[in-house]
């Protein structure tokens, strides 16, 4: 706790004791533990709202990251037509029209 041995406490509760005495002792420490209970919620709802900024700066930055390699991929890639693609059509066209020759169908041998 805080890095204090039970040596330190024990001083810290004798000065304590002198200060306020015994009779309000109980009520400063009611009151020290209200205001550290109210300083640990505050600081966790600072700590939450950090790693809340924190996590949508990231997403924000590595959505901006895809979209600069998306923009990159797309100025690269030229979008010129293939001057090859005009025969392979016609190549295509006239294997597909081109008569098929059966082919001789074979007979199983009879054991006669």
């Amino acid at each position: 706790m805080f890095g204090l041995g039970w040596d330190h406490l024990v001083v810290i509760f004798v000065v304590a004791m002198v200060v306020f005495g015994p009779g309000e002792l109980p009520n400063v420490m009611r009151t020290l533990g209200r205001t550290m209970k109210t300083v640990n919620k505050v600081t966790g709802d600072f700590r939450k709202q950090f790693e809340d900024a924190v996590r949508d700066a990231e997403k924000e930055l590595d959505l901006k990251d895809a979209r600069a390699a998306l923009q990159d991929a797309l100025s690269s890639t030229t979008l010129t037509p293939d001057p090859a693609a005009p025969a392979r059509d016609s190549e295509a066209k006239t294997v597909a029209a081109a008569p098929v020759a059966s082919a001789p169908t074979a007979t199983a041998p009879t054991n006669s």
